[in-house]
């Protein structure tokens, strides 16, 4: 999606997100919420630094930063900060790539996650205080505006894991970049497959246990009724009201007899 603010602007939009997850890592006090801030830092930070290693550096470091109104005077290169923020990005991935492996309760993981974002904050400050406002010195605001669109295509498709060993300056930065963001995507893929399986299969099974619920219930319900009907049929009153159905049955039987029997007779007498 195209955006309406220009790569300087995209940059200190990424840094205002990332330092919103640093001031939440620091309040939380649940270890599971901590790992998950830790995550979505290190998703953030390797897109962010993908970005700037790609298609800002190599900018800044064309920049011949001159003082405004000195026209006639060569000014100084950036490439030296460049590097040093190059170098900065680095140790991140490494420090990013050994958070992500980290369960939330090694005794590392805090410590790790907070002497990272102290670097990160420094590594931002520099940024924002040198880099940035010499590459909008440089560039006319036309080439800001494209280059923060092409920003923002290009999230889409960066890595969103750290790959401290792979190219970070061009041309292989942007090969390393293509390839690492298609296979971290495609991992990313499986992961949400995988957790839509599981949290489809624990539907099934709440679903599945509720039916379960469901039938033990209904059975307990059955047999306690048919248990209710059989203790009544054993009470004295019921007994009782058997016992004249007996009696009447046998009267009526008896009854049947007796006619019976002289319908027998009077056919005999009659022969």
């Amino acid at each position: 999606m195209a955006t309406s603010i220009d790569a300087v602007g995209v940059l200190e939009r990424d840094h205002r997100d990332l330092e919103e997850l640093f001031q939440a890592f620091e309040r939380s006090g649940s270890a599971a919420r901590r790992k998950e801030l830790a995550a979505r830092i290190v998703r953030e930070l390797s897109i962010h630094a993908s970005l700037e290693e790609q298609l800002v550096y190599p900018r800044i470091r064309r920049v011949d930063d001159r003082p405004a109104g000195a026209a006639g005077r060569r000014g100084a290169s950036k490439e030296p900060q460049v590097l040093v923020a190059l170098e900065e990005h680095h140790l991140a991935k490494v420090a990013l790539a050994e958070i992500a492996r980290l369960p939330p309760g090694d005794a590392r993981f805090d410590p790790k996650v907070r002497v990272l974002i102290a670097s990160v904050r420094r590594h931002v400050e520099e940024e924002e205080r040198d880099l940035l406002p010499a590459m909008a010195r440089a560039y006319t605001p036309e080439e800001l505006q494209e280059l923060g669109t092409a920003l923002d295509r290009a999230r889409r498709i960066a890595p969103t894991r750290p790959h401290p060993t792979a190219p970070d300056e061009p041309p292989g930065a942007l090969f390393a970049g293509l390839a690492a963001g298609a296979y971290d995507r495609s991992r990313d893929g499986i992961a949400q497959l995988v957790e839509l399986t599981a949290d489809v299969a624990r539907q099934l099974a709440d679903a599945a246990l509720r039916r379960g619920e469901g039938a033990v219930r209904h059975a307990r319900e059955r047999f306690t009724r048919q248990l209710g009907e059989a203790r009544a049929e054993l009470q004295p009153a019921a007994i009782e009201r058997r016992v004249r159905r007996g009696a009447r049955r046998g009267q009526q039987r008896a009854g049947e007899a007796v006619e019976e029997a002289g319908r027998a007779l009077q056919s005999a007498s009659l022969h």
